[in-house]
């Protein structure tokens, strides 16, 4: 294989498979919601950024796995001004189309192994077993492109291009007698389109096809062809695709805490305070916010309710306001308004050039923290919960990212009082030394009862099944109101007798 174009090495679609006796790289991302993700099939690069140490070296070190790139002592940091590669220093790296991220190598434990399943329609099903190699965790994603927002200019765009690629492919294939493909009509188009609507569809083919409302079929314009299938693809590639997921889940997420953007507000408006953080963490915002940054156009928080690591070991991409508008880590507004500082940035609140320097500062700490973190081999222990338990410094930051808290509303009870911190990393500030028993009667397999007993220590995994424990209960009750007199009695008409209760109101008014 060694020599052949990509062309030739995945002729097939079951080309595409760790079922063989080839190299293998296995990523764990860090973060816990990724801002996008490459699809199955798309290429990424392992590439091993070295730094000389000076004009006079000439060395280029070869790793195992992966390609080396040299850089210059005078070249600028491939992570733009989020990331340093030292003189002397090889950091190895993922690179596609779609972002940039360190990665830390680990190695895999002998008895862990990889079970693949490969499913064909003429095989079914065939399971292979492989051991674990090239293994890395995966740091902070670099947005190398701009998440679109949900009624750009950019999705409409690529909609347009996505019906009319569609539309070519499927009258070629009704048209080669070798394929006898489906004419392509209106109801063809729409099942290529899950929630399309026919009569939009029928407005944009007008522009490059011509309808028949006759036989109710679509042809050709008057002196136009189908495109080659290289022309085709070139309309919407892979990458465009990924970033439309990355919209879509960014759109389903806020819908689901109840949350919209209007779409006549301004785009600085996400910058303003009160400003839900949920809409500041948007992909379309924070990926928009980054590139900003890299070119020198914008300023980011780094630390705060932004950080997916929640332990400032990853920087928080929400932006933040250039004149004045930064703050290091652990300074407070009134140390910024102190009349000894004033006085040395002669009657200012900030001073330009003290505040470049904390935030190139922040920058460089974040970035080892985060380097020391995803490198080290310490495992541990089995079952321990994401909260330390040791006390922690009060100048030291530990808030986790409102990601956690996928699924809590802003309505209700859950709606977050202290805005630097999540549902759930409140939670575990306060609950350090809470824990929950569970009790079980399950039967083992020879029929007898037993009692099972579990401690869990995590508060998420606690709120969690509260939550959830609570919602089955509710659902699972039926209310019935008797009258009798002067006294109503509420009872609780479970479906289930171990969840009967019984409760008595003593006159109408208290019911």
């Amino acid at each position: 294989m060694r020599g052949k174009d990509v062309a030739t090495l995945f002729a097939k679609s079951e080309d595409l498979s760790m079922a063989d006796n080839s190299s293998a790289l296995l990523l764990e991302y860090s973060e816990e919601h990724p801002v996008m993700l490459s699809n199955f099939g798309m290429g990424n690069r392992l590439i091993n950024y070295y730094r000389r140490k000076d004009a006079e070296d000439s060395s280029r070190p070869k790793e195992e796995i992966g390609e080396t790139q040299v850089l210059l002592p005078q070249d600028r940091s491939p992570f733009a001004n989020f990331g340093q590669v030292d003189p002397g220093e090889m950091v190895p790296t993922i690179h596609n189309g779609l972002y940039r991220a360190p990665v830390f190598r680990h190695e895999g434990k002998s008895n862990d192994f990889l079970v693949i399943c490969n499913e064909t329609h003429k095989n079914g099903k065939k399971y292979y077993m492989r051991n674990i190699e090239n293994l890395y965790a995966v740091g902070q994603q670099f947005p190398s492109v701009e998440v679109p927002g949900e009624h750009s200019r950019k999705v409409t765009d690529a909609a347009k291009r996505r019906l009319r690629a569609i539309s070519y492919r499927v009258f070629k294939k009704s048209v080669d007698p070798a394929i006898r493909g489906q004419p392509l009509t209106n109801e063809v188009v729409k099942a290529h389109l899950p929630g399309s609507d026919v009569g939009q569809n029928r407005g944009k083919m007008r522009e490059f096809m011509q309808y028949d409302k006759n036989n109710q079929l679509w042809h050709l314009k008057a002196g136009d062809s189908v495109p080659d299938s290289e022309t085709l693809r070139g309309w919407i590639k892979p990458e465009d695709i990924c970033v439309l997921d990355s919209m879509q889940v960014g759109v389903q997420y806020l819908k689901d805490l109840g949350l919209k953007k209007e779409d006549d507000e301004n785009e600085e408006d996400d910058t303003k305070e009160g400003t839900n953080v949920e809409l500041k963490l948007a992909p379309w915002n924070t990926t928009k916010n980054f590139l900003n940054a890299c070119q020198g156009k914008a300023m980011l928080q780094l630390h705060g309710e932004g950080d997916p690591s929640g332990r400032g070991e990853a920087f928080s991409f929400i932006k933040t306001s250039m004149k004045g508008g930064f703050r290091a880590q652990g300074e407070s507004i009134e140390e910024r308004l102190d009349a000894k500082r004033l006085k040395e940035n002669g009657g200012h609140s900030y001073n330009v050039a003290k505040q470049q320097r904390a935030y190139d500062e922040s920058i460089r700490r974040i970035w080892k923290s985060q380097h020391e973190s995803l490198s080290s081999h310490m495992e541990n222990s089995e079952g321990e919960a994401d909260v330390d338990d040791e006390p922690e410094p009060a100048q030291s930051f530990r808030a986790g990212t409102p990601r956690s808290s996928i699924g809590t509303s802003v309505y209700g009870n859950n709606r977050r009082d202290d805005e630097s911190a999540s549902q759930f990393s409140r939670n575990s500030m306060s609950q350090n030394n809470k824990f929950m028993t569970i009790k079980r009667i399950v039967r083992d397999k020879y029929g007898n009862v037993e009692e099972q007993i579990e401690t869990i220590t995590n508060p998420r995994v606690i709120a969690a099944y509260k939550k959830r424990k609570l919602l089955a209960r509710s659902q699972a009750i039926e209310y019935v109101f008797i009258r009798s007199g002067r006294d109503l009695a509420c009872l609780n008409s479970s479906k289930t007798p171990l969840q009967q209760n019984h409760i008595c109101l003593n006159s109408v008014d208290a019911c």
